[in-house]
């Protein structure tokens, strides 16, 4: 049975190092996919960009391209690995390995080896592990010679035979199901996790893979969220206190990076993660402004939300990395890239203090001041009204005590306090 936990790429050669030659599109395309593999730690040996007029059925790019990247690689000391930064389909990518005569792994199965090997929480390493299957299973023919190198094997091993793959093919599909329950059950948890912070505003901090989203949070929230210069450095949503001390209190909630093309079976899988998005309420849209592809990858955060059906979500743009802006060009490039948004350094105290006013201000704005009067056998109501509404006068009265207070009409309506309203709606301002 293949394991979980084995890798996607290929067991390494002598030289201790996977050694890897790139084949693209597109130069932007290859610039990402050398970060991608970056992040993975190999060395890049060989990159070719190759734009495509005509794509072919059987093997994406044609013949003579991809034996010019065999020559080239070749030339280049040889390579351990192919990368051809597109989806390729289980054809394509076991057609193009036959002719370059090495192992190949497509756009998808890079992104699935970094999100295997990042993962760290149970549920992210589930709906990792789901994801990364469901790409092997149609793939395992071709995937096959590296699952049996990494198995190892004595003298005389003359391969795992039709039979195996078959046996493999089915324990894969028996797994898929096991993994299937268990992130329903997990998912399940996150909804009591989810309800458990309903009487919390919530600001989701969202955008494109290495944007500065964790540093942004820890800036925010004095917190220590993992922040690596890597693309999906962190997978998991974590959840920091804004402000304990408002009314509601206001928490921040780091999401996982977007990237193009980014594999389906990950969406599908990350699904309860990426719901904390939809059931924000406010959305901070950070974004590398410091990137030459800032305005493709503000577009690409976007196309995400609207799968998400969150694109009509109140949202604040924060341009991040101002510092590393140095002329007065780039300065004026970010600030047409998108007019009124947030400009900061996440490194920057007084910016980012600037920010968490904007947003504390900005819930503050949606509060109603009502003026109620509670009887006093209403004990847990007075309590949940000093959590979660702004108290500005209390005074006892004879039936029960007066509250001048500001509260969200959602917070309102969830405590029913309308029933005790002065002079009903009147009493509202």
């Amino acid at each position: 049975m293949i394991e979980p936990t084995v890798s996607l790429f290929p067991a390494t050669s002598d030289r201790g190092v996977l050694r890897v030659a790139t084949l693209g599109p597109e130069d932007d395309t290859l610039d990402e996919m050398d970060r991608l593999l970056s992040t993975l730690g190999v060395e890049l040996t060989h990159r070719q960009c190759a734009p495509v007029r005509r794509v072919q059925a059987g093997t994406y790019y044609g013949l003579g391209k991809l034996e010019e990247l065999k020559k080239n690689a070749d030339d280049a000391g040889g390579v351990d690995l192919f990368v051809i930064d597109v989806e390729l389909s289980p054809r394509q990518m076991q057609n193009i390995e036959k002719i370059l005569d090495g192992p190949v792994l497509d756009r998808a199965g890079v992104i699935l080896e970094i999100f295997s090997r990042h993962a760290r929480t149970r549920e992210a390493k589930t709906q990792v592990e789901l994801a990364r299957l469901q790409y092997v299973l149609p793939r395992l023919a071709h995937l096959w010679s590296h699952f049996e190198r990494q198995r190892g094997g004595g003298v005389g091993n003359k391969g795992m035979g039709e039979k195996q793959i078959e046996v493999d093919r089915r324990l894969v599909k028996r797994r898929i199901e096991i993994l299937r329950d268990r992130l329903k059950s997990i998912e399940k948890e996150r909804v009591v996790q989810r309800s458990s912070r309903d009487h919390l505003l919530k600001v989701a901090l969202v955008g494109y893979t290495n944007a500065g989203k964790s540093t942004l949070l820890n800036a925010l929230t004095q917190s220590d969220v993992l922040a690596e210069d890597k693309l999906f450095a962190t997978l998991d949503a974590t959840v920091r206190s804004l402000d304990p001390d408002s009314h509601p209190p206001v928490v921040a909630i780091d999401t996982v990076g977007f990237i193009q093309r980014i594999p389906t079976s990950l969406i599908a899988s990350f699904k309860s993660t990426l719901e904390e998005i939809a059931e924000a309420d406010l959305i901070l849209h950070v974004v590398d402004a410091s990137s030459s592809k800032a305005k493709e990858q503000m577009e690409t955060t976007l196309e995400v939300l609207k799968e998400l059906k969150c694109e009509g979500k109140e949202t604040i743009t924060v341009l991040n990395k101002i510092d590393l802006l140095k002329t007065p060009g780039e300065r004026n490039r970010a600030k047409v890239l998108s007019p009124g948004a947030v400009r900061l350094s996440a490194y920057q105290v007084e910016e980012v203090l600037a920010l968490r006013t904007r947003i504390l201000d900005h819930f503050k704005n949606k509060m109603s001041t009502i003026e109620v009067l509670i009887p006093y056998e209403e004990g847990k109501l007075h309590a949940q009204i000093r959590e979660f509404a702004s108290v500005t006068s209390t005074k006892p009265m004879e039936r029960g005590v007066f509250y001048r207070l500001q509260i969200e009409q959602a917070m309102s309506e969830r405590l029913q306090l309308v029933r005790f309203e002065l002079g009903g709606a009147g009493g509202r301002k």
